[in-house]
């Protein structure tokens, strides 16, 4: 009997280890950054209506990440660029620099097709206008306090790449904010699965299935490599509409 209670509490504590909650921003420097790998990766994103199952605009997203370094330093920094294709021309271009030591957010600029450019600098707990990017059209005055401190929203797939994931049930509170919409926050996404992505009819990838709740019914998951731990697919489903994201090999 003691044996077998014995067996039991240590399986209760196995349990609870694996359903921990782990707190994500920008001064906690637990992200496993080393899964992220340089290179290009591509995206198909499209619409599919949740009751007649027809997919509509499609557009093609290509992100990139490039190790390197601030110039005249020697502050390590990743190189984030997305270009999002639609109707065969470039939508939005967005470049963006982080810390390489934990994802920090250092600035971003955004070119808007038939826009202008929106250029952002994330120091000294404040998000602020960059005064430094031509035409921008950000308002000087713009400050916000990045309190918690942050993560770039903007980056989410490729800060997914470096979660320590060990187990289902794990969660991960994720400071996170959109420079476009900024109010930082903390937002909680749980590994919901774990289970084999079929990539077609010969090839399946083991893959843990990350799921955020934005309320009212609206959700998203993202099928994520457990061995190379990039975002392989994304489900979200808002307003009766499916969004999904799939890599292009």
């Amino acid at each position: 009997m003691r044996s077998l209670l014995t067996l039991t509490l240590l399986i209760g504590c196995a349990c609870s280890a694996f359903a921990q909650t782990d707190t994500v921003n920008a001064n906690t420097h637990n992200l496993a950054i080393s899964q992220l790998p340089e290179g290009i990766s591509r995206y198909l994103v499209y619409n599919v209506d949740s009751i007649s199952g027809q997919a509509t605009n499609s557009d093609l997203w290509e992100r990139s990440i490039t190790y390197g370094k601030i110039t005249n330093t020697n502050q390590p920094v990743i190189l984030f660029e997305w270009k999002w294709f639609r109707n065969e021309s470039l939508h939005r271009h967005t470049k963006a620099i982080a810390d390489r030591r934990n994802l920090a957010p250092i600035s971003e600029v955004v070119l808007f097709k038939n826009y202008a450019y929106m250029g952002y600098k994330f120091a000294n707990g404040l998000l602020t206008t960059d005064t430094t990017v031509a035409g921008n059209r950000v308002n000087k005055n713009f400050r916000v306090a990045l309190n918690p401190p942050v993560l770039n929203w903007e980056m989410d797939m490729e800060t997914f790449s470096t979660l320590p994931i060990k187990a289902v049930a794990q969660k991960f509170v994720i400071a996170f904010l959109d420079p476009a919409n900024p109010t930082p926050g903390y937002y909680t996404y749980e590994v919901a699965a774990s289970e084999e992505l079929a990539l077609n009819k010969e090839v399946k990838v083991k893959c843990w299935v990350l799921k955020i709740q934005y309320g009212n019914g609206a959700y998203a998951l993202f099928w994520i490599s457990a061995q190379s731990h990039e975002v392989l697919k994304m489900k979200e489903y808002f307003n009766g509409t499916y969004r999904y994201k799939v890599k292009l090999y």
